[in-house]
């Protein structure tokens, strides 16, 4: 039988601390094991499959420069998914000043960016559903069922309070348990490995 690779046995912070110390190898598993969920995280914000591809290397790039400001007294998924929702608003801000000038350049009326940006025309399955709720919502249920992140974690991620955070996910829960219809409850479907098989895992 072939033995377990040590590596692959130790948690995300074990991982970090080694990375921080030099373990370039410790540091691509975290990669390997973040990057399908990273993706699916990232989708709903940004314009296609090939910009949230483009931003998770830039968020693992980002995190590998700045390992070693890392503090292991938090957990790195919050680390990881706070670096890469800043650079997820970094790059919507960015796109948006150039849409924006491209359009009054044309004299075109500038649409409503929201409107119907996350709803996907023939989704099936609780995240599909819950796309359409908007990037907001979609990412509060993503971090709290998906990740099984506190609410002080979903908050430091977001940068937001508590109170804001409690707010957004029960609107989430109310939200998508509507479109799901009443026989279907979140809890016990993302629980029981809809929000892993949804990244990959």
């Amino acid at each position: 039988m072939a033995a377990t690779d040590p590596i692959a046995e130790k948690t995300d912070e074990e991982l970090a601390r080694d990375a921080r110390a030099g373990s370039r190898r410790s540091f691509e598993e975290l990669a390997s094991r973040y990057k399908r969920r990273l993706f699916v995280y990232l989708r709903p914000r940004l314009g296609s499959d090939e910009d949230a591809e483009d931003m998770v290397q830039d968020t693992f790039l980002k995190i590998y420069r700045s390992i070693d400001r890392y503090d292991p007294a938090y957990r790195f998924s919050t680390w990881l998914y706070t670096s890469a929702s800043r650079l997820a608003i970094d790059s919507f801000r960015k796109n948006a000043v150039a849409r924006d000038q491209a359009l009054a350049s044309s004299g075109t009326d500038i649409p409503d960016q929201a409107a119907g940006r996350e709803f996907e025309a023939g989704a099936a399955g609780v995240w599909d559903t819950a796309r359409t709720l908007g990037t907001a919502r979609y990412r509060v249920l993503w971090l709290r069922y998906g990740e099984d992140m506190t609410i002080e974690e979903i908050a430091a991620v977001l940068g937001r309070s508590r109170l804001a955070v409690r707010v957004l996910l029960h609107r989430a829960r109310t939200s998508l348990a509507g479109r799901l219809g009443p026989d279907v409850g979140l809890a016990a479907r993302t629980r029981s490995g809809v929000a892993r098989q949804a990244a990959g895992d």
